[in-house]
């Protein structure tokens, strides 16, 4: 940070006094003294000799002086001269920062709050009604506050210092005296390089982007900050909305009551919570197969509109459809999916939106897009099964008949008799591909059931599990079933195992937990929020009915899969996992549910793990409906990578799909050269097209430890989509090798009650004895509060007094007075 002001004093004070270092308590001094004055005389009373008592008290009083001077000198006296600065006290301006503040209020002029508070500042800051309701509330306070000079008036009595705060400690922005020149701004060196101009302005530094308000946490921490200072007051701007945890209200009234500091708070925003239907999210495969019939998904949320009907309008590259939904409001999330079936091969843009209503506070989110390739290629697939388990038996004959795949099953347990089965047309393998190029060229997606690599005709060697990897790598699917004899704990210590996004244990069989007795009852796996968030394990439509469907909860078996018997014990799942489904009741060593189902990246491609093998019971009365369903959803996420043709040597992906203004985004890019193999290019250009249209190259740098991997980070300072692909600025998006979209929000936690919270606010400063105020009446608030002064010791200068030559002069000059008039009246 860098300094601000040269500190401003008035003119300095001293105050002198004299202090006794050696002296005993003040009441053993009167003794002292009184048994001296007494003692001397005594002497002079009882003593014999010519003289008169006038003489003898006389003589007395000189005896007296001499000790008075000796104690003086004994107790030591020091003149002791401190100097004070006299200095303004200290008024604390703290400013909302926070993504809330960046909301737009309606005033609606049929609610009297709402009219008085659009009515105040349309006069105050001189706009339009249209103005106001169209500007974010950050901009109105800087409006307001630039208008009535509030950071000058505030300083002219005390000093001041200026914070920002929101989710984490307030930050000090700014602090000033008053005195010739213009207030200064702290700033950062990171922020300064960013500036051409590195004066700031308040401007700079009030951006709403921070995803918390924690408003006590921050009156609380500049409390403690400004231990020992005297503070004048302390000036909220606020629409107080809170997310503390750490503190009550209670705690900081009373904190700042104990230093008498009043708080003064200025409310902005309307009163009323506001109406709003927003799609949250756009659920869909990236990439779908021609003439398969596709789900898009929509999460809405609504407030405000509790049971109206709007229509939910699907557009695929200009094909629309749409249906009536009712809206739940009252801020709940409702899913609603419609079905579309792609009829051409390419690139499109797929857009779910809702009409918006006149009086939605947020007019920008009531639609969402996603692009979408449709391929005509089949997916080509690969599935090698140790034994015939009823899992094979199901799975192969659902396989086979699906006309979007191709499909050659290896069964290694069958004899050599047996035709090894594929997809109708095909020809049969008669072993496992025996050429990397081979794997790599005709499949894009390779299953293992409960394979066992050491079998003596269809085993694996360490150099074909390798290629598995590198076809992974590469952008292939792999799915590995687990079973009760080798998978995957035979696969420990080889390339398959590092390619799963689950750690099997080392030793322990399947067959082991079904011998220890667990065979007899049956269980449900839980949904993690991964979960139930992914299209995968989506089997139903409404979230909370495809949640029973897969846990049973309600303990309904109408209502739910058939249960499961058995699942493989693993160790854990990998750092890198997205576990969709973990067992109810079984933890690892950390107290987590053992994983169940759970998918990774490795390079490319694309891994998923399953961790039982009776999903075939889930055919019992309703046949394939909810069984093949999810093996087609596990076959085409597996597929994505590798359907994209040419396109296999690029892929670029977000760590996350949304995210809060002022995060950091993380792009990671995979790229292969023109011989298939992982890049090692030092960088790669990628350009991110933010909500406004504008367009900014990034540079991925190249992961010297893993080639082929390119990663950058971005902090987005907007709301809304951005789309992000491969190439510099001269490239279109749709000509990109590779793309990628994410999308910026403002947090649930400031969206969660958006108005303002006008009783918090007048709680804070009826408490402490400040005043509350709507923003249009900021001007009264430099009025308020009072100038005080604070007096600050600077240095000391101490003289000792009983070490003066006159001390000693006197001393001895008494001495020889009191001895000289004894001789005179002849006193011993």
């Amino acid at each position: 940070m860098v300094g601000l002001l040269a500190k401003v004093g008035t003119k300095p004070i001293e105050v002198t006094r004299i202090r006794w270092p050696g002296a005993p308590p003040g009441w053993v001094v009167v003794l002292i003294f009184l048994g001296v004055i007494a003692g001397a005389v005594a002497i002079y009373l009882i003593e014999r000799g010519i003289a008169s008592k006038r003489y003898r008290m006389g003589l007395a009083v000189l005896r007296i002086l001499v000790l008075a001077i000796a104690l003086i000198i004994l107790f030591e006296p020091i003149k002791s001269t401190q100097r004070h600065e006299v200095r303004q006290g200290i008024t604390i301006l703290l400013l909302d920062n926070s993504q809330s503040m960046r909301f737009k209020d309606n005033y609606d002029t049929a609610n009297e709050h709402s009219k008085k508070m659009l009515e105040g500042l349309a006069s105050a800051l001189n706009m339009e009604y249209d103005q106001i309701r169209e500007s974010p509330r950050y901009k109105l306070v800087l409006k307001a506050m630039s208008k009535y000079r509030i950071l000058r008036r505030l300083v002219r009595e005390n000093r001041l210092r200026v914070y920002t705060f929101g989710s984490g400690k307030p930050r000090l922005i700014a602090e000033a005296e008053e005195r010739k020149g213009k207030l200064k701004f702290l700033m950062t060196k990171e922020e300064k390089k960013e500036k051409e101009d590195i004066r700031a302005q308040l401007s700079d530094f009030l951006t709403a982007t921070e995803p918390e308000t924690r408003l006590l946490d921050a009156i609380s921490t500049v409390l403690r900050e400004m231990r020992g200072q005297k503070v004048a007051g302390i000036v909220l701007v606020s629409d107080g909305q809170n997310t503390s945890r750490e503190v009550s209200v209670e705690e900081v009234t009373a904190a700042a009551r104990r230093r008498n500091i009043p708080i003064y708070t200025i409310g902005i925003g309307a009163i009323l919570r506001p109406k709003d239907i927003e799609i949250v999210a756009l659920d869909a495969r990236e990439v779908v197969l021609k003439g398969d019939q596709v789900a898009f998904s929509a999460k809405i949320k609504s407030q405000g509109y509790e049971g109206e009907t709007v229509d939910l309008a699907l557009d695929f590259a200009g094909q629309k459809i749409q249906k009536s939904i009712k809206l739940r409001g009252k801020g709940a999330v409702q899913t609603e999916t419609l079905m579309f079936r792609p009829q051409k091969a390419g690139d499109f843009r797929v857009t779910m939106s809702v009409p918006v209503k006149p009086d939605e506070q947020f007019k920008d989110n009531n639609s969402l897009t996603k692009r979408i390739r449709v391929v005509e290629d089949k997916i080509k697939v690969l599935y090698i099964e140790g034994y015939p388990r009823w899992e094979y038996r199901y799975l192969k004959n659902a396989l086979i008949r699906d006309p979007t795949l191709k499909v050659w099953c290896i069964l290694q347990e069958a004899t050599d008799k047996f035709r090894q089965e594929t997809s109708s047309g095909l020809e049969p393998l008669l072993q496992l591909p025996q050429d990397k190029d081979e794997l790599l060229r005709n499949y894009h997606v390779i299953i293992f059931g409960d394979v066992n690599p050491n079998h003596l005709k269809y085993g694996l060697t360490t150099e074909q599990m390798k290629w598995i990897k590198e076809f992974v790598e590469k952008g292939g699917g792999f799915v590995m079933i687990a079973g009760e004899y080798y998978a995957p704990h035979k696969f420990v210590n080889t390339p398959i195992e590092e390619l799963l996004p689950v750690i099997p244990e080392s030793f322990l069989g399947g067959m082991i937990v079904r011998r220890a007795g667990t065979a007899d009852r049956t269980f449900h796996v839980r949904l993690t929020q991964a979960g139930r968030e992914s299209l995968v394990m989506r089997l139903l439509e409404d979230p909370d009915e495809n949640a029973e469907l897969w846990e049973d909860r309600n303990k309904r078996e109408e209502d739910s899969l058939p249960g499961m018997f058995w699942y493989c014990p693993l160790r854990k799942a990998k750092p890198i996992a997205v576990v969709w489904a973990v067992h109810p009741t079984e933890r690892d060593s950390r107290g987590k549910r053992k994983p169940i189902i759970a998918t990774c990246r490795y390079g490319k491609g694309t891994v998923i793990f399953v961790g039982v093998d009776e999903t075939w019971r889930w055919r019992f009365g309703v046949g394939d409906l909810f069984f093949w369903r999810f093996w087609s959803q596990v076959i085409r996420y597996a597929a994505a990578q590798a359907l994209l043709g040419k396109e296999k040597r690029f892929s670029l992906h977000t760590d996350r799909e949304t995210y809060h203004v002022g995060k950091t985004v993380t792009l990671t890019g995979y790229i292969l050269d023109e011989r298939y193999e992982p890049s090692r290019e030092p960088k790669q250009v990628a350009t991110i097209q933010s909500p406004d249209g504008k367009k900014k190259e990034v540079i991925l740098k190249l992961d010297a430890k893993n080639p082929g991997n390119y990663v950058a980070t971005y902090k987005p300072k907007r709301l809304g989509v951005y789309l992000v692909w491969l190439g510099g600025t001269e490239v279109e998006p749709d000509e990109a090798p590779a793309r990628a979209q994410f999308r910026v929000v403002i947090p649930s936690l400031e969206k969660r009650h958006p108005e303002i919270n006008e009783k918090l606010l007048k709680n804070l400063a009826n408490a402490t004895g400040g005043q509350f105020l709507p923003l249009y009446e900021i001007e009264k608030v430099p009025r308020q509060i009072e100038a005080i002064q604070e007096s600050i010791p600077t240095d000391v200068r101490e003289e000792p007094l009983w070490d003066r030559w006159w001390i000693l002069v006197l001393f001895t000059g008494l001495i020889a007075v009191e001895w000289v008039l004894r001789r005179i009246r002849r006193l011993l």
